[in-house]
């Protein structure tokens, strides 16, 4: 009798010893997966006065896979009187009282990683007239064209916005626009090209561009 309760203690421990060792086997193999990156979204964003939007956090783990992180993050914006962020929630609200276009940078970290790409935030309000011109309007091929942007607001005229307007171009052999300064491409002598522009969605009149 003592002897099949040995036998029984031992199967028992065996068994025990068993659980343990799986246990500790299924840990090794696959252990809590570590995040590795963080992207936000969107990239850019344009905004009414006293507008909001819902930002969200995608965290990359060493596992391969992908998860919404938005509320284990803190959020940042670089310009809370254009816009703020809700520092645990990623809420972005634009500044009810915005009387002209400002642009904010909105990111969002863990503590160890920040996201390498910050979101650019654009708060419009009404845009009440975009004129658009351009100096020359023939130029060779390899030169310059300077661009200006002028938008008048309900409460501001003449602003300047060329860095910030939506370019617009039918034929980019013809022409390229960065910062306001256009370059001639590569298109044959007499080719032309539309140009125009947009801010908040408002559309700019048209100029045409031709390579001498």
């Amino acid at each position: 009798m003592s002897s099949t309760n040995q036998k029984l203690r031992l199967i028992g421990a065996f068994a025990a010893l068993a659980t343990l060792a799986l246990a500790l086997s299924c840990t090794g193999f696959f252990p809590n997966p570590k995040l590795t990156g963080i992207t936000i979204g969107p990239t850019s964003l344009p905004l009414t006065p006293g507008q909001s939007f819902q930002m969200v956090a995608t965290g990359t783990f060493d596992n391969g896979n992908t998860s919404n992180v938005t509320g284990q993050c803190l959020w940042t914006s670089t310009d809370a009187s254009v816009a703020s962020v809700g520092l645990n929630s990623g809420k972005v609200t634009a500044s009810s009282t915005a009387t002209t276009v400002g642009t904010t940078q909105i990111n969002a970290s863990d503590g160890t990683f920040n996201a390498p790409t910050a979101a650019t935030v654009t708060v419009c309000p009404t845009v009440s007239s975009l004129a658009i011109t351009a100096s020359p309007t023939t130029q060779i091929m390899g030169q310059t064209v300077n661009f200006t942007a002028l938008a008048n607001f309900p409460t501001q005229s003449g602003v300047d916005v060329v860095n910030i307007v939506t370019w617009n171009i039918s034929n980019t052999s013809v022409i390229t626009i960065s910062g306001g300064v256009g370059t001639i491409g590569t298109a044959t002598s007499g080719t032309s090209s539309t140009v125009s522009a947009t801010l908040c969605g408002f559309p700019s009149n048209t100029v045409t561009i031709t390579v001498q």
